[in-house]
């Protein structure tokens, strides 16, 4: 920067045009020649002691200033300094918005800017400069040395940089805390600069630096200058508090500026003109509620709080002043859960009162308002009796005031408080949507479902069969004679909602029952629904509660008659708290049920995956279990489940070679249990369920309830 500053051009090579002491071009017949330069202890130059001229300081403290030391310095020095002045103007910039007054701002920018100063100006090294020149004393310049008159030398070959502007030349030494600057005249020197700048160039030739024809000079008044502009206007900012002056900015970058009387405290909006109605009293809290309104609280002569809108916006058509609190006719709310609408804003278009219900308020949850202060077009204060501001309202950015109330826009709403306080932001909620709450609350349907509910009961229930039931929207319906007369054995909501939700259910030609499940605190409970009359009356009995983390995963059950019938359930598995699972049987119809045996490990580490019946006494059941092979295990019960016996099946206890055997005969899945036949003369069947879709059956045969079992076949399911 400084050799710009300075007028320097790029180095030039010993080998192009020498200058004379003019600094023009020297002619041919002038120049010494190349090859009779003057013999070791010949001097090339005779400097007596006297007063340096300005261009000669100016010329050391540009060459001195170049060495990579004196570089790095100012680099360090800027840096650090920059840091300070950052650090400084956001502190400034915190007492600004903050409206407070602190000392640390100045230390740091006073720092910064010194620093600075010292980067740019360099005033250590010119002042260390300028007294050593000053006190030079006379020296003479030899080819290898300097030899000042009180017999000090300085060698040439030490030499850290020689720089070359017009009129003279500029040795320059490295030391440990300043440089050591000689600066040579041209008319000091006994052949000619050209002379000295060749010697030079053949014994240091890596520091010279040849070839400016400008007077160096420092340019600091104007590097000051610019100095100062920056550290009056970084002072002012700093200051501007201590002043009375005060301001924010908006996140879309709104400019508020406030102006305090010191002596009165009477502040001003320095951009409407408007004062405020009360004296000030300490610090002023501001706060955006938009990107065109802010909240200015603050605290009066008598400790009360009050607020100011400073607006900068408008939300109709920008050409007619309208009044805000018309605009709030309705419910607005902050919430769409009517359990939990937050904070509530209620304005009935009959009575200028608002109220506003806050669950965070304590005793002040509902408060109603009659008194509004209304700043500019966008926003009002709700005070209470004695003129208090409690809440300011102020309309959303995406309001449309232009024909009224907007049911499409927002308000913002923020408490009154010189704490830090939250805006919110409300919403509208028609009577529509208030009527949809209070049903989702009460657990009612909503106005559609209600008319298509209404339509329902008009309309009769189909079925597809003489005994069939069918599952509607409003409800579960039975029929013994194809739909001719019906019973309805469910309402809406009452744990049916599909027809999947009805599996397993059960008909005869007298009763039918079904199962619900259903949902408690720490687990699900079975509900069996049961008719005996042709659904003329229906029964709810309370099977089976299990208190577990885990839903139910099988459910099954079946009447054989009218009177004995069977049901079993199980829970899913976890490591930690296992399973739950029962088994009960009946013989009343299932008025009553007596709990039985469970088989294997059911209930401990294997669940049920299906069960059947052949007769009140002879049963099959098949249990999966998570830690063991994918393959089930099969469980008979000759005495109506009091006890089982698992018999051993063709896949137990097989080589993987007879697996695979065995998988070749079309074994490859088998599954839940699906039947269990008396064939006569202790002859029986067990068919399984094989594949995703169920679409096969494995079929084994015995010749004993006791076993042997063994496969018959492997037939598709029609």
């Amino acid at each position: 920067m400084d050799e710009l500053l300075a007028g320097e051009t790029a180095p030039l090579s010993p080998a192009e045009e020498p200058m004379d002491d003019t600094g023009e071009p020297a002619p041919a017949e002038f120049l010494p020649p190349t090859d009779g330069e003057p013999g070791f202890g010949e001097p090339l130059a005779d400097l007596p002691r006297m007063q340096p001229t300005r261009q000669e300081w100016a010329a050391a403290v540009l060459s001195c200033r170049k060495l990579p030391g004196q570089r790095l310095e100012r680099l360090v020095l800027a840096l650090v300094g920059t840091l300070a002045l950052l650090a400084g103007g956001y502190g400034a910039a915190l007492n600004f918005f903050r409206d407070t007054t602190t000392a640390q701002p100045f230390v740091l920018l006073a720092v910064g800017l010194v620093l600075w100063a010292e980067a740019l100006l360099g005033l250590r090294i010119s002042a260390a400069l300028w007294n050593d020149l000053c006190r030079r004393p006379a020296c003479t310049l030899y080819k290898d040395t300097v030899l000042q008159e009180d017999g000090t030398q300085l060698p040439l070959v030490e030499l850290a940089l020689v720089q070359r502007y017009r009129g003279c030349t500029v040795l320059v030494w490295n030391r440990r805390h300043l440089p050591l600057a000689l600066v040579v005249p041209n008319a000091a020197c006994t052949q000619s600069a050209d002379a000295l700048q060749r010697h030079l160039h053949q014994l240091v030739p890596a520091v010279c630096r040849f070839g400016t024809a400008r007077t160096p000079r420092l340019h600091r008044p104007a590097k000051a200058a610019g100095l100062a502009v920056v550290g009056v206007a970084l002072f002012a900012f700093a200051l501007a508090p201590a002043l009375g002056v005060a301001g924010t900015i908006s996140p879309t970058g709104t400019v508020l500026m406030l102006s305090r009387d010191p002596e009165t405290g009477t502040v001003t909006d320095l951009h409407s003109g408007q004062t405020f109605p009360y004296p000030v009293v300490g610090r002023m809290k501001k706060q955006w509620l938009t990107g065109d309104c802010c909240a200015v609280t603050y605290q009066t002569t008598d400790g009360s709080t009050h607020v100011y809108l400073a607006t900068y916006g408008d939300r109709g058509s920008g050409y007619s002043y309208y009044y805000v609190a018309p605009l709030l006719t309705g419910t607005w709310r902050q919430y769409e859960d009517a359990l939990n609408p937050g904070i509530t804003l209620r304005c009935p278009s009959a009575s200028p009162d608002i109220q506003v219900l806050s669950p965070s308020a304590g005793s002040d949850y509902s408060q109603i308002y009659s008194q509004t202060v209304q700043f500019g077009t966008l926003g009002v204060a709700l005070c209470d009796d004695e003129g208090l501001p409690h809440w300011t309202v102020v309309l959303g950015r995406d309001y449309d005031a232009s024909d009224g109330v907007d049911p499409y826009g927002s308000l913002i709403i923020c408490p009154v408080s010189m704490e830090p306080t939250e805006a919110v932001t409300l919403h509208y909620y028609s009577e529509e949507d208030q009527e949809r709450d209070f049903r989702e609350a009460m657990g009612l349907p909503s106005v559609e479902e209600e008319e298509k509910l209404q339509e329902l009961e008009t309309t009769p229930p189909t079925f597809s069969e003489e005994q069939d039931y069918t599952v509607r929207e409003d409800g579960v319906y039975f029929t013994w004679d194809g739909g001719a007369t019906y019973s309805k054995a469910l309402g809406r909501g009452e744990g049916v909602e599909t027809s999947a939700d009805m599996d397993p259910c059960v008909m005869t030609d007298t009763m039918a029952a079904f199962l619900t499940v259903s949902d408690f605190s720490s687990g699900q409970s079975v509900t069996l629904h049961l008719t005996r009359d042709k659904g003329k009356n229906w029964q709810t009995i309370s099977l089976v509660d299990f208190t577990d983390v885990h839903p139910i995963d099988y459910l099954g059950m079946d009447f054989l008659d009218d009177s004995f019938g069977w049901f079993a359930a199980s829970t899913g598995w976890s490591m930690g708290t296992g399973m739950l699972a029962g088994f009960y049987t009946t013989h009343d119809g299932g008025l009553t049920w007596e709990d039985q045996l469970l088989p294997g490990k059911v209930g401990n580490t294997d669940g049920f995956t299906g069960m059947v019946f052949c007769n009140e006494n002879v049963g099959a059941a098949t249990t999966h279990s998570p830690n063991e092979s994918d393959w089930p295990r099969l469980f008979l019960t000759p005495d109506g489940g009091r006890s089982w016996q698992e018999p051993i099946l063709p896949w137990d206890n097989l080589s993987d070679d007879e697996l695979s055997a065995l998988i070749a005969q079309g074994v490859y899945a088998p599954g839940r249990v699906t039947g269990i036949t008396d064939l006569g003369d202790d002859h029986w069947e067990v068919t399984l369920a094989q594949g995703a879709n169920e679409q096969q059956e494995i079929v084994l045969s015995a010749d004993s309830f006791d076993g042997p079992w063994t496969l018959k076949e492997v037939r598709e399911v029609s």
